[in-house]
């Protein structure tokens, strides 16, 4: 069985469809599942994970063979969902926020909150390092790589993004 990186080998030297056909099959559903935690919109998922494959292609004359794939997938896919959440936050900046209604003057019972909720508040560089980290079990390094931060900065977001968690928690 070829490695990932022998089939972008592939896809670079010939343009080999079976090669990028193979890569898609081994990491297309995690990508989208990554894209789908990361964007909190399976339709906006499927849009990237496409865009992502596109990219992949076009990228794959540059890319290094001595480099892991995986990564370096997951990094397109991250910059293409940091991307959409720009364009998401420019969106909410330039529309008026409707008006609402009073909050009512008792509050209601507090639930506790689903840990999925709680990642989806968090900030897009501190969920992404868990997304990577715990989710999809990269190691420090491998999120280093995806991310193209250094792995001292894995270290330091997955510190805030814990605490950031465990403080939530202890509010709710």
């Amino acid at each position: 069985m070829e490695s990932d990186e022998e089939l972008m080998t592939a896809v670079a030297a010939r343009a080999d469809e079976r090669a990028l056909a193979t890569l898609v099959d081994r990491h297309g559903e995690r990508l989208y599942a990554f894209l789908a935690r990361t964007t909190g919109d399976p339709v906006e998922a499927e849009d990237l994970v496409q865009e992502t494959w596109i990219r992949i292609a076009r990228a794959a004359p540059r890319f290094d063979p001595r480099r892991r794939f995986r990564p370096w997938a997951y990094g397109i896919a991250a910059n293409l969902a940091r991307d959409l959440h720009r364009r998401r936050r420019v969106r909410r900046e330039r529309t008026p926020e409707p008006a609402t209604a009073p909050a009512p003057t008792t509050p209601g019972p507090v639930e506790r909150l689903d840990l999925r909720e709680r990642l989806a508040r968090l900030p897009g560089r501190l969920h992404e390092v868990i997304v990577l980290r715990y989710v999809e079990g990269f190691d420090e390094a491998e999120t280093a790589a995806a991310l193209g931060i250094p792995r001292g900065t894995v270290k330091s977001r997955l510190h805030a993004a814990l605490r950031a968690l465990r403080a939530e928690e202890s509010t709710t």
